[in-house]
């Protein structure tokens, strides 16, 4: 879909409106340019709650609303009558101007039921850190220290007309909607961070666990090989009943012009092995430029009924409206279709190959950790910091390092450090047990009953983190709470 005129664009109380006509029930959405990415660890969960107390509860028979906070942003959705879903977003912006902070309580627990059934994507942490794209990987863990304070700084810094985007499905704007929206800024997503030295890369996960990622520059080549990559996934890896639904790649679009491609496969325990090495050949393979023409053909031409259809059901409006917000160029449906259609073997081979030597693999606990091509991904530190060291009671391998820069755990196989500038959460206990997490997620354990003279561990710790970093948790239960190993000892001779 094109601007109406570029000379007069369609906007709404200062936000920029996409309008395009649909079969189907009319639908309409509102799309802030904020999301996980933006949330510093500590306050991980901030723009999750916030969205849950602006979106008005269940709707009506007929009707249909939701919201959903998301990588890069946030958008909330109705779908029935013009006058339902100018209620709806009307709504929304008047919650964020004067939030319903009773509800902060009652939502958080929403939140938690939520992430009880949520399976965790490990990969982002592991590629990105403890910071801006790695966050999807964390529990929501600043959501008990979220004041209403912090809630209504958040919605005025990030939930502004200028950060804003309009997308209607129908013939027409609702009429009666109004956008009451604070000014402000666009903001811009902040550039991935990496915790990769070099890749190809893997790291050994849960015992069900396989998949595969990587970063590529997005675009129609990129779409068109996350496609063929699930169709080769499909009829190659171990097939058995159901085993189509249990493999799935995702094509996610990034502001910054670069595209994740995420392939996950559910396992049954005694499928892993062979799973994983039909995987790494599929990889090997397409990298190596063993694509059929013909299968090319045959999934840009699904490519672009999906496009068709999506555009029929006004599914292509959130995307384009995503791309207004973050600078990308709007295409009508016929250009679209043409790019993909214009996509050849050379150039999905071509991503093939560069999206396999920025590769991330997931591989399962107890499979093989010899991959050929594959360097493991870090998971400890280099060195300790300078400072004074306190031996391990019970335990003399077992060393914590504590220092003016930070803290370490060396326990005689791998070193853990955190630098107190670098650190992205502190966790705090009332036994004085601490747990630093760096923001290349490498995670430091410092209970000082562990440990030899180290009672003034948790007081300097607690000095030098930022108070905004901490996140003061409940007491342990007692069998909860690490105690040294006990040492028997015994009297020699009669």
């Amino acid at each position: 879909m094109s601007p109406r005129d570029p000379d007069a664009p369609l906007e709404v109380d200062g936000v920029p409106v996409l309008l395009a006509p649909v079969t189907g029930p009319a639908h309409a959405g509102l799309v802030f340019r904020v999301g996980l990415v933006d949330e510093p660890l500590a306050r991980r969960g901030i723009t999750h709650l916030l969205e849950h107390l602006v979106a008005p509860g269940t709707a009506r028979s007929g009707t249909h609303r939701d919201s959903r906070t998301e990588t890069e942003h946030v958008y909330f959705h109705a779908q029935g009558t013009d006058e339902e879903i100018a209620a709806f977003l009307t709504g929304v912006c008047d919650r964020l101007r004067d939030l319903p902070v009773d509800r902060i309580a009652p939502e958080r627990d929403a939140l938690r039921a939520e992430a009880a059934g949520r399976r965790a994507d490990w990969m982002p942490m592991w590629r990105h850190g403890a910071r801006d794209f790695g966050m999807p990987s964390y529990p929501e863990l600043g959501l008990d220290a979220l004041t209403a304070e912090h809630l209504g700084d958040w919605a005025a810094r990030w939930f502004t007309r200028e950060n804003a985007a309009l997308w209607v499905g129908g013939e027409a704007i609702p009429a009666g909607l109004k956008l009451d929206l604070p000014s402000g800024e666009r903001r811009p997503a902040p550039a991935p961070s990496s915790t990769l030295p070099s890749t190809p890369a893997y790291f050994v996960a849960g015992e069900t666990d396989l998949g595969w990622d990587t970063v590529v520059p997005r675009g129609p080549r990129a779409a068109v090989f996350a496609n063929l990559l699930e169709r080769r996934m499909i009829r190659e890896l171990p097939a058995g009943p159901g085993d189509a639904e249990r493999i799935r790649t995702r094509y996610e679009p990034r502001a910054d012009g670069t595209a994740r491609i995420v392939a996950t496969i559910e396992l049954r325990p005694d499928d892993a092995e062979a799973a994983l090495g039909a995987l790494v050949r599929l990889l090997d393979e397409l990298a190596g430029g063993q694509i059929d023409e013909a299968e090319v053909a045959a999934v840009t031409e699904l490519t672009a009924d999906g496009l068709r259809t999506a555009r029929q059901r006004g599914a292509r409006l959130p995307g384009q409206a995503f791309n207004l917000l973050t600078g990308h160029p709007l295409q009508s449906l016929g250009e679209a279709v043409a790019a993909v259609r214009e996509v050849t073997r050379d150039d999905v081979a071509e991503v093939a190959a560069r999206a396999y030597r920025s590769g991330l693999l997931m591989t399962p606990a107890g499979t093989r950790t010899e991959l050929p091509g594959y360097t493991a991904a870090p998971a400890a530190s280099a060195e300790t910091v300078p400072g004074r060291v306190h031996h391990g009671r019970g335990n003399r391998a077992l060393r914590l390092v504590a220092g003016p820069d930070g803290v370490s755990v060396d326990d005689g196989e791998s070193i853990a450090s955190v630098r107190y500038d670098a650190c992205a959460a502190l966790l705090a206990w009332p036994d004085g047990g601490r747990q630093l997490i760096g923001e290349d997620a490498v995670v430091v354990r410092a209970e000082p009953a562990l440990y030899r003279r180290a009672g003034r561990v948790t007081a300097e710790i607690d000095a030098r983190v930022p108070a905004d970093r901490r996140i003061d948790l409940a007491a342990r239960e007692p069998a909860a709470i690490p105690r040294p190993p006990r040492t028997r000892w015994f009297r020699s001779g009669a």
